[in-house]
Protein backbone atom coordinates (compact mmCIF):
# COMPACT_ATOMS: atom_id res chain seq x y z
CA UNK A 1 0.00 0.00 0.00
CA UNK A 2 1.09 3.22 -0.60
CA UNK A 3 2.56 5.53 2.23
CA UNK A 4 -0.92 8.04 2.03
CA UNK A 5 -4.25 6.81 2.14
CA UNK A 6 -6.79 9.86 2.54
CA UNK A 7 -8.70 9.95 6.07
CA UNK A 8 -7.13 6.62 6.85
CA UNK A 9 -3.54 7.58 6.92
CA UNK A 10 -3.49 9.26 10.15
CA UNK A 11 -4.19 5.90 11.53
CA UNK A 12 -1.63 3.63 9.75
CA UNK A 13 1.44 4.03 11.70
CA UNK A 14 -0.50 3.91 15.02
CA UNK A 15 -2.08 0.64 14.55
CA UNK A 16 0.52 -1.64 12.66
CA UNK A 17 1.12 -3.77 15.77
CA UNK A 18 -2.34 -3.66 16.75
CA UNK A 19 -3.00 -4.87 13.01
CA UNK A 20 -0.94 -7.40 13.11
CA UNK A 21 -1.94 -9.02 15.96
CA UNK A 22 -5.57 -9.11 15.06
CA UNK A 23 -5.53 -9.65 11.24
CA UNK A 24 -5.51 -13.40 12.08
CA UNK A 25 -8.55 -13.39 14.15
CA UNK A 26 -10.30 -10.63 11.82
CA UNK A 27 -9.84 -13.14 8.62
CA UNK A 28 -6.57 -12.02 8.06
CA UNK A 29 -4.23 -13.10 5.00
CA UNK A 30 -4.16 -17.28 5.80
CA UNK A 31 -5.54 -19.10 2.85
CA UNK A 32 -6.63 -16.37 1.48
CA UNK A 33 -4.60 -17.45 -1.77
CA UNK A 34 -6.72 -20.85 -1.37
CA UNK A 35 -4.21 -23.35 -0.09
CA UNK A 36 -3.58 -25.34 2.77
CA UNK A 37 -2.38 -27.91 0.89
CA UNK A 38 -5.51 -29.76 0.53
CA UNK A 39 -7.25 -27.85 -3.05
CA UNK A 40 -9.56 -25.60 -0.60
CA UNK A 41 -9.99 -22.08 -1.13
CA UNK A 42 -10.57 -20.18 2.23
CA UNK A 43 -13.17 -17.48 2.43
CA UNK A 44 -13.09 -15.13 5.09
CA UNK A 45 -15.87 -12.82 6.14
CA UNK A 46 -16.32 -10.61 9.07
CA UNK A 47 -19.54 -9.30 10.28
CA UNK A 48 -20.52 -7.89 13.36
CA UNK A 49 -23.60 -8.92 15.22
CA UNK A 50 -26.28 -11.55 13.52
CA UNK A 51 -26.05 -11.48 9.50
CA UNK A 52 -28.16 -14.40 9.82
CA UNK A 53 -26.32 -16.41 7.03
CA UNK A 54 -24.77 -19.46 9.07
CA UNK A 55 -28.06 -19.41 10.90
CA UNK A 56 -30.03 -19.81 7.29
CA UNK A 57 -27.82 -22.53 6.13
CA UNK A 58 -26.83 -20.04 3.24
CA UNK A 59 -23.06 -20.59 4.14
CA UNK A 60 -23.73 -24.40 3.73
CA UNK A 61 -25.53 -24.06 0.40
CA UNK A 62 -22.72 -22.29 -1.14
CA UNK A 63 -20.15 -24.47 0.30
CA UNK A 64 -22.14 -27.67 -0.84
CA UNK A 65 -22.60 -25.76 -4.55
CA UNK A 66 -19.08 -25.12 -4.86
CA UNK A 67 -16.89 -27.86 -3.94
CA UNK A 68 -13.60 -27.08 -2.59
CA UNK A 69 -14.50 -23.78 -1.11
CA UNK A 70 -15.04 -23.14 2.91
CA UNK A 71 -16.08 -20.07 4.13
CA UNK A 72 -15.10 -18.70 7.76
CA UNK A 73 -17.34 -16.34 9.38
CA UNK A 74 -15.44 -14.24 12.71
CA UNK A 75 -18.16 -12.03 14.11
CA UNK A 76 -16.99 -8.96 15.77
CA UNK A 77 -19.00 -6.09 18.43
CA UNK A 78 -20.47 -3.01 16.68
CA UNK A 79 -17.72 -0.64 16.84
CA UNK A 80 -14.80 -3.51 17.25
CA UNK A 81 -15.63 -4.61 14.13
CA UNK A 82 -15.57 -1.05 12.17
CA UNK A 83 -12.25 0.10 14.04
CA UNK A 84 -10.20 -3.24 12.94
CA UNK A 85 -11.46 -2.58 9.25
CA UNK A 86 -10.74 0.78 9.42
CA UNK A 87 -7.15 -0.33 10.73
CA UNK A 88 -6.86 -3.19 8.50
CA UNK A 89 -7.31 -0.55 5.46
CA UNK A 90 -4.80 1.75 6.73
CA UNK A 91 -2.76 -0.93 6.60
CA UNK A 92 -3.21 -2.43 3.70
CA UNK A 93 -3.60 -6.04 5.12
CA UNK A 94 -5.61 -7.74 7.54
CA UNK A 95 -9.08 -7.38 6.17
CA UNK A 96 -11.34 -10.38 4.94
CA UNK A 97 -12.73 -11.29 1.34
CA UNK A 98 -15.78 -9.53 2.25
CA UNK A 99 -16.62 -7.09 5.41
CA UNK A 100 -19.95 -6.44 6.25
CA UNK A 101 -20.62 -2.06 6.90
CA UNK A 102 -22.93 -0.46 8.61
CA UNK A 103 -24.69 2.88 7.35
CA UNK A 104 -23.11 4.53 9.63
CA UNK A 105 -19.31 3.99 8.26
CA UNK A 106 -20.96 4.39 4.34
CA UNK A 107 -19.89 7.91 3.80
CA UNK A 108 -16.31 7.80 5.58
CA UNK A 109 -15.61 4.23 3.29
CA UNK A 110 -16.78 5.29 0.02
CA UNK A 111 -14.63 8.41 0.28
CA UNK A 112 -11.73 6.16 -0.59
CA UNK A 113 -12.92 4.39 -3.82
CA UNK A 114 -9.63 2.59 -4.34
CA UNK A 115 -9.46 0.45 -0.93
CA UNK A 116 -12.11 -1.48 -2.44
CA UNK A 117 -13.15 -3.90 -5.26
CA UNK A 118 -15.56 -2.35 -8.19
CA UNK A 119 -18.40 -4.47 -8.00
CA UNK A 120 -19.91 -3.43 -11.39
CA UNK A 121 -16.76 -5.17 -12.87
CA UNK A 122 -17.46 -8.22 -11.13
CA UNK A 123 -21.24 -8.07 -12.49
CA UNK A 124 -22.87 -5.87 -10.02
CA UNK A 125 -24.86 -4.19 -12.66
CA UNK A 126 -27.22 -6.77 -13.05
CA UNK A 127 -28.22 -6.65 -9.34
CA UNK A 128 -28.99 -2.62 -9.78
CA UNK A 129 -33.06 -3.49 -10.35
CA UNK A 130 -32.78 -5.44 -6.96
CA UNK A 131 -32.55 -2.43 -4.87
CA UNK A 132 -34.75 0.92 -4.02
CA UNK A 133 -32.72 3.82 -5.38
CA UNK A 134 -31.60 4.97 -1.76
CA UNK A 135 -30.10 1.67 -1.45
CA UNK A 136 -28.30 0.91 -4.16
CA UNK A 137 -27.06 4.74 -4.64
CA UNK A 138 -25.64 4.98 -0.92
CA UNK A 139 -22.75 2.83 -1.65
CA UNK A 140 -21.96 4.51 -5.28
CA UNK A 141 -18.22 6.32 -5.22
CA UNK A 142 -18.37 9.82 -5.03
CA UNK A 143 -17.86 10.15 -8.41
CA UNK A 144 -20.71 7.79 -9.03
CA UNK A 145 -18.63 5.35 -11.40
CA UNK A 146 -18.30 2.51 -9.17
CA UNK A 147 -20.61 0.43 -6.67
CA UNK A 148 -18.79 -0.48 -3.80
CA UNK A 149 -21.28 -2.48 -1.74
CA UNK A 150 -24.18 -5.19 -2.23
CA UNK A 151 -26.81 -4.14 0.37
CA UNK A 152 -27.93 -6.75 3.09
CA UNK A 153 -30.89 -5.39 5.13
CA UNK A 154 -32.70 -2.53 6.46
CA UNK A 155 -33.47 -0.72 9.98
CA UNK A 156 -36.86 0.25 10.09
CA UNK A 157 -37.23 1.03 13.76
CA UNK A 158 -40.23 -0.47 16.40
CA UNK A 159 -39.77 -1.17 20.38
CA UNK A 160 -39.70 -4.77 21.75
CA UNK A 161 -40.65 -5.19 25.08
CA UNK A 162 -41.51 -8.24 27.33
CA UNK A 163 -45.14 -9.26 28.21
CA UNK A 164 -44.10 -11.13 31.10
CA UNK A 165 -42.59 -8.03 32.97
CA UNK A 166 -45.53 -5.69 31.75
CA UNK A 167 -48.44 -7.65 32.79
CA UNK A 168 -46.06 -7.92 36.75
CA UNK A 169 -46.14 -4.30 36.31
CA UNK A 170 -49.84 -3.51 35.80
CA UNK A 171 -49.11 -2.27 32.22
CA UNK A 172 -51.21 -3.58 29.08
CA UNK A 173 -49.76 -6.74 26.91
CA UNK A 174 -51.38 -6.10 23.54
CA UNK A 175 -49.14 -4.68 20.88
CA UNK A 176 -51.88 -2.00 19.95
CA UNK A 177 -52.30 -1.12 23.76
CA UNK A 178 -48.85 -0.90 24.14
CA UNK A 179 -48.49 1.31 20.99
CA UNK A 180 -51.12 3.91 22.64
CA UNK A 181 -48.82 4.34 25.50
CA UNK A 182 -46.04 6.59 24.24
CA UNK A 183 -47.19 8.02 20.95
CA UNK A 184 -44.34 10.46 21.99
CA UNK A 185 -40.93 10.02 23.48
CA UNK A 186 -41.87 12.13 26.24
CA UNK A 187 -44.93 9.14 26.84
CA UNK A 188 -42.53 6.44 26.82
CA UNK A 189 -39.96 7.92 29.55
CA UNK A 190 -43.50 8.79 31.23
CA UNK A 191 -44.70 4.81 31.47
CA UNK A 192 -41.39 3.99 32.30
CA UNK A 193 -41.50 5.76 35.38
CA UNK A 194 -44.65 3.75 36.13
CA UNK A 195 -43.34 0.61 35.31
CA UNK A 196 -40.31 1.63 37.89
CA UNK A 197 -42.69 2.61 40.98
CA UNK A 198 -44.37 -1.55 40.01
CA UNK A 199 -41.23 -2.85 41.62
CA UNK A 200 -40.68 -5.89 39.27
CA UNK A 201 -36.89 -6.39 39.76
CA UNK A 202 -36.63 -5.42 36.51
CA UNK A 203 -35.63 -1.76 34.68
CA UNK A 204 -37.49 -0.33 32.17
CA UNK A 205 -35.07 -0.33 28.82
CA UNK A 206 -31.67 -1.67 29.11
CA UNK A 207 -29.28 1.25 27.70
CA UNK A 208 -29.15 4.82 27.30
CA UNK A 209 -27.61 4.95 24.28
CA UNK A 210 -29.91 2.68 22.48
CA UNK A 211 -32.79 5.17 23.31
CA UNK A 212 -30.61 8.03 22.17
CA UNK A 213 -29.91 6.67 18.66
CA UNK A 214 -33.49 5.81 18.12
CA UNK A 215 -34.32 9.15 18.68
CA UNK A 216 -31.36 10.27 16.57
CA UNK A 217 -32.05 8.17 13.75
CA UNK A 218 -35.92 9.45 13.73
CA UNK A 219 -34.04 13.39 12.93
CA UNK A 220 -33.55 14.09 9.10
CA UNK A 221 -30.27 15.55 10.24
CA UNK A 222 -28.12 14.13 12.73
CA UNK A 223 -24.35 15.57 12.87
CA UNK A 224 -23.68 17.02 9.50
CA UNK A 225 -25.54 19.66 7.75
CA UNK A 226 -27.33 17.82 5.03
CA UNK A 227 -25.05 17.73 1.77
CA UNK A 228 -22.27 18.82 2.93
CA UNK A 229 -19.07 18.04 4.95
CA UNK A 230 -19.86 20.77 7.90
CA UNK A 231 -20.53 19.40 11.50
CA UNK A 232 -23.59 20.90 13.60
CA UNK A 233 -22.94 18.63 17.08
CA UNK A 234 -22.73 21.57 18.62
CA UNK A 235 -25.67 23.21 17.15
CA UNK A 236 -28.55 20.85 16.07
CA UNK A 237 -31.15 20.93 18.91
CA UNK A 238 -32.10 17.54 18.30
CA UNK A 239 -29.26 15.96 19.89
CA UNK A 240 -29.30 18.07 22.79
CA UNK A 241 -32.84 17.47 23.34
CA UNK A 242 -32.10 13.40 22.60
CA UNK A 243 -29.28 13.47 25.51
CA UNK A 244 -31.57 15.42 27.62
CA UNK A 245 -34.00 13.06 27.19
CA UNK A 246 -31.89 10.34 27.89
CA UNK A 247 -30.19 11.99 30.92
CA UNK A 248 -33.25 12.67 32.98
CA UNK A 249 -34.56 8.74 32.19
CA UNK A 250 -31.08 7.83 33.77
CA UNK A 251 -31.49 9.74 36.70
CA UNK A 252 -34.97 8.55 37.29
CA UNK A 253 -33.74 4.91 37.26
CA UNK A 254 -35.68 3.60 34.38
CA UNK A 255 -32.21 2.19 33.15
CA UNK A 256 -30.19 -0.69 33.20
CA UNK A 257 -27.33 0.99 32.43
CA UNK A 258 -25.80 -2.14 30.58
CA UNK A 259 -23.47 -1.81 27.79
CA UNK A 260 -25.37 -2.75 24.40
CA UNK A 261 -24.29 -6.13 22.60
CA UNK A 262 -21.54 -6.92 25.73
CA UNK A 263 -21.82 -9.85 27.50
CA UNK A 264 -23.76 -8.59 30.45
CA UNK A 265 -26.52 -7.11 28.11
CA UNK A 266 -26.54 -10.62 26.76
CA UNK A 267 -26.95 -11.95 30.11
CA UNK A 268 -29.63 -9.61 31.03
CA UNK A 269 -31.62 -9.76 28.23
CA UNK A 270 -31.54 -14.08 29.09
CA UNK A 271 -32.17 -13.18 32.80
CA UNK A 272 -35.48 -10.78 32.22
CA UNK A 273 -33.45 -7.38 33.72
CA UNK A 274 -34.88 -5.11 31.42
CA UNK A 275 -38.41 -4.55 30.21
CA UNK A 276 -38.07 -2.56 26.86
CA UNK A 277 -35.49 -2.52 23.85
CA UNK A 278 -35.02 -0.39 21.29
CA UNK A 279 -36.17 -2.56 17.87
CA UNK A 280 -34.73 -1.97 14.62
CA UNK A 281 -35.73 -4.81 12.59
CA UNK A 282 -32.07 -6.23 12.79
CA UNK A 283 -32.57 -6.70 16.81
CA UNK A 284 -34.97 -9.38 16.60
CA UNK A 285 -31.42 -11.18 15.57
CA UNK A 286 -29.89 -10.29 18.48
CA UNK A 287 -32.62 -11.75 20.67
CA UNK A 288 -33.26 -14.49 19.16
CA UNK A 289 -29.62 -15.70 18.61
CA UNK A 290 -28.29 -14.88 22.16
CA UNK A 291 -31.59 -15.28 24.31
CA UNK A 292 -33.21 -18.40 22.70
CA UNK A 293 -34.85 -19.46 26.03
CA UNK A 294 -36.69 -16.38 26.26
CA UNK A 295 -39.20 -17.06 22.92
CA UNK A 296 -42.72 -16.38 23.47
CA UNK A 297 -41.79 -13.49 26.78
CA UNK A 298 -41.51 -10.89 23.49
CA UNK A 299 -43.90 -8.66 21.65
CA UNK A 300 -43.33 -5.89 19.12
CA UNK A 301 -44.51 -2.56 19.46
CA UNK A 302 -44.37 1.04 17.49
CA UNK A 303 -41.35 3.15 18.21
CA UNK A 304 -42.32 6.70 19.77
CA UNK A 305 -42.85 8.82 17.33
CA UNK A 306 -44.35 6.13 15.14
CA UNK A 307 -41.24 5.42 12.25
CA UNK A 308 -37.50 5.82 11.96
CA UNK A 309 -34.63 4.09 10.51
CA UNK A 310 -31.71 2.47 12.66
CA UNK A 311 -29.14 0.97 10.43
CA UNK A 312 -28.98 -1.09 7.62
CA UNK A 313 -25.84 -2.77 5.79
CA UNK A 314 -23.71 -3.74 3.13
CA UNK A 315 -21.13 -6.28 1.94
CA UNK A 316 -17.87 -5.10 0.76
CA UNK A 317 -14.64 -6.54 -1.09
CA UNK A 318 -11.87 -5.24 0.43
CA UNK A 319 -9.39 -4.41 -2.61
CA UNK A 320 -6.37 -6.27 -0.91
CA UNK A 321 -8.62 -9.46 -1.17
CA UNK A 322 -7.06 -12.11 -3.17
CA UNK A 323 -10.31 -13.83 -3.99
CA UNK A 324 -12.03 -11.17 -5.54
CA UNK A 325 -14.08 -12.66 -8.14
CA UNK A 326 -14.95 -15.83 -6.06
CA UNK A 327 -15.82 -13.30 -3.14
CA UNK A 328 -18.22 -11.47 -4.96
CA UNK A 329 -19.94 -14.92 -6.09
CA UNK A 330 -20.72 -15.36 -2.63
CA UNK A 331 -21.87 -11.95 -1.86
CA UNK A 332 -24.57 -11.77 -4.88
CA UNK A 333 -25.64 -15.78 -3.37
CA UNK A 334 -25.75 -13.96 0.50
CA UNK A 335 -27.66 -10.87 -0.85
CA UNK A 336 -30.01 -12.15 -3.82
CA UNK A 337 -33.79 -11.82 -2.62
CA UNK A 338 -34.92 -15.28 -2.25
CA UNK A 339 -31.83 -15.64 0.20
CA UNK A 340 -32.98 -12.50 2.07
CA UNK A 341 -36.04 -13.60 2.63
CA UNK A 342 -34.74 -17.07 3.80
CA UNK A 343 -32.19 -14.91 6.26
CA UNK A 344 -35.53 -12.65 7.42
CA UNK A 345 -37.70 -15.58 8.48
CA UNK A 346 -34.77 -17.40 10.46
CA UNK A 347 -33.41 -14.19 12.02
CA UNK A 348 -35.60 -11.24 11.48
CA UNK A 349 -33.21 -9.34 9.38
CA UNK A 350 -35.24 -6.87 7.25
CA UNK A 351 -34.71 -7.59 3.56
CA UNK A 352 -33.33 -4.68 1.87
CA UNK A 353 -34.13 -5.75 -1.93
CA UNK A 354 -37.66 -4.85 -3.05
CA UNK A 355 -38.85 -8.48 -4.25
CA UNK A 356 -37.76 -9.46 -1.09
CA UNK A 357 -39.67 -7.12 0.83
CA UNK A 358 -42.66 -7.63 -1.53
CA UNK A 359 -42.34 -11.27 -1.13
CA UNK A 360 -45.93 -12.52 0.34
CA UNK A 361 -44.28 -14.21 3.17
CA UNK A 362 -42.59 -11.61 3.97
CA UNK A 363 -45.60 -9.28 4.41
CA UNK A 364 -47.84 -11.74 5.85
CA UNK A 365 -44.89 -13.38 8.31
CA UNK A 366 -45.78 -13.67 12.13
CA UNK A 367 -43.28 -14.17 14.16
CA UNK A 368 -43.49 -17.25 17.26
CA UNK A 369 -40.63 -16.11 18.93
CA UNK A 370 -42.16 -12.83 19.46
CA UNK A 371 -45.75 -13.72 20.26
CA UNK A 372 -46.84 -13.97 16.28
CA UNK A 373 -45.94 -10.28 16.31
CA UNK A 374 -46.53 -9.70 12.31
CA UNK A 375 -42.86 -8.70 11.88
CA UNK A 376 -43.26 -8.95 8.22
CA UNK A 377 -45.79 -5.88 8.18
CA UNK A 378 -44.14 -3.58 10.94
CA UNK A 379 -40.84 -3.58 9.34
CA UNK A 380 -41.85 -3.87 5.80
CA UNK A 381 -44.19 -0.92 5.89
CA UNK A 382 -41.05 1.51 6.12
CA UNK A 383 -38.62 0.07 4.11
CA UNK A 384 -39.74 0.48 0.41
CA UNK A 385 -40.75 3.91 1.96
CA UNK A 386 -37.44 4.48 3.31
CA UNK A 387 -36.02 7.90 3.48
CA UNK A 388 -32.35 7.51 4.14
CA UNK A 389 -30.71 10.69 7.00
CA UNK A 390 -27.80 12.19 5.66
CA UNK A 391 -24.90 10.90 7.44
CA UNK A 392 -21.41 12.84 6.70
CA UNK A 393 -18.15 11.15 6.62
CA UNK A 394 -17.19 10.18 10.49
CA UNK A 395 -20.56 10.01 11.54
CA UNK A 396 -20.21 6.57 13.10
CA UNK A 397 -17.31 7.93 14.91
CA UNK A 398 -19.11 10.70 16.20
CA UNK A 399 -21.72 8.53 17.30
CA UNK A 400 -19.44 6.45 18.87
CA UNK A 401 -17.55 9.41 20.86
CA UNK A 402 -21.20 10.14 22.11
CA UNK A 403 -21.93 7.06 23.50
CA UNK A 404 -18.42 5.75 25.02
CA UNK A 405 -17.59 9.30 26.21
CA UNK A 406 -20.54 10.24 27.16
CA UNK A 407 -23.60 8.04 27.87
CA UNK A 408 -21.96 5.23 28.95
CA UNK A 409 -19.83 7.62 31.75
CA UNK A 410 -22.58 8.84 33.02
CA UNK A 411 -24.45 4.96 33.56
CA UNK A 412 -21.40 3.82 34.85
CA UNK A 413 -21.24 6.90 37.39
CA UNK A 414 -18.24 7.61 36.01
CA UNK A 415 -19.35 11.82 35.20
CA UNK A 416 -22.56 13.71 35.94
CA UNK A 417 -24.64 14.61 32.42
CA UNK A 418 -23.04 18.22 32.43
CA UNK A 419 -19.30 17.01 32.19
CA UNK A 420 -20.15 14.04 30.01
CA UNK A 421 -22.33 16.37 27.98
CA UNK A 422 -19.26 18.50 27.42
CA UNK A 423 -16.79 15.69 27.15
CA UNK A 424 -19.08 14.38 24.32
CA UNK A 425 -19.21 17.19 22.03
CA UNK A 426 -15.33 17.44 22.23
CA UNK A 427 -14.45 14.17 21.61
CA UNK A 428 -16.99 13.99 18.85
CA UNK A 429 -15.20 17.14 17.22
CA UNK A 430 -11.87 15.31 17.82
CA UNK A 431 -13.20 11.95 16.42
CA UNK A 432 -14.76 14.04 12.91
CA UNK A 433 -11.22 15.05 12.29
Amino acid sequence: MRAHRGRFAAVAGAVALATALTAAACGGSDDKGGGGGNGTTTLHINTFGVFGYKEAGLYAAFEASHPGVKIVESVSEYNDHHNALVNHLAAGSGAADIEGVDEGFVAQFKAEPELFANLLDLGATSRKADYPEAKWNAFLSPDGTKQLGLGTDVGGLAMCYRTDLFQKAGLPTDPAAVSALWPSWDQFFATGTKFRDANTGASFFDAGQNLYNAQMFQQSTAYYKPGTEDLVVDTNPAIKTAWDNVMKAIGDGESAKLVPFADDWTTAMKQGKFATLTCPAWMAGYIKTNAPETKGLWNVATVPGGSGNWGGSWLVIPAQSKNQKLAYELMDFLTKPENQVKVFKTVGNMPSTIGAVNDPTVQGFTDPFFNNAPTGKIFGESALKLVPQYQGPKHGAIRQAIEEHGIQLVEQGKADPDTAWKDALAEAQRAAR
